[in-house]
């Protein structure tokens, strides 16, 4: 890191790198979602994961592996806690034992309009502090980064 951009930062850090700004959102968003997801008994983890069961029908392990960009073992663990809520289902492949098949019980499937309340709201409140200008360049900035940086 050149000197020069060390003294234009300064003091305040936090006032110039946008990475500061994105962690933050990320740990508001979580918290607001947490705390109203809290009322239907998942957290925004767990939430990722039966939106997609919800979207696609049943999967894989690995493919929600992919969709959720999570670590398997952290993925198992939460199928786990899933499963214990009755939420999800997993049952091994009848072709390949090895891979295993998770799906979205009826219980997951009577939560999900209040689940999808929850986003709505959120993505309400952020769409009522900017404006529709700011919203979408706020989106496809986010978007292009996180397709360039990955």
């Amino acid at each position: 890191m050149s000197n020069e951009f060390k003294e234009h930062l300064g003091s305040g850090m936090s006032n110039t790198l946008m990475g500061y700004y994105i962690d933050m959102m990320s740990k508001i968003e979580k918290s607001i979602f947490d705390e109203a997801f809290d009322k239907i008994d998942i957290t925004l983890s767990q939430f990722k994961v039966l939106n997609w069961l919800w979207r696609k029908g049943p999967l894989t392990q690995k493919e929600i592996h992919n969709y959720v960009n999570i670590k398997p073992s952290s993925l198992t663990k939460m199928l786990d806690i899933l499963i214990k809520k009755g939420l999800v289902e997993r049952e091994s492949d009848p072709d390949d034992a090895r891979i295993k098949i998770v799906k979205a019980t009826e219980k997951a499937a009577a939560i999900e309009h209040d689940a999808w309340d929850v986003v709505i709201n959120f993505d309400q409140r952020i769409r009522s502090i900017l404006s529709e200008e700011e919203y979408e360049m706020t989106i496809n900035s986010l978007r292009k980064l996180t397709e360039e940086l990955k």
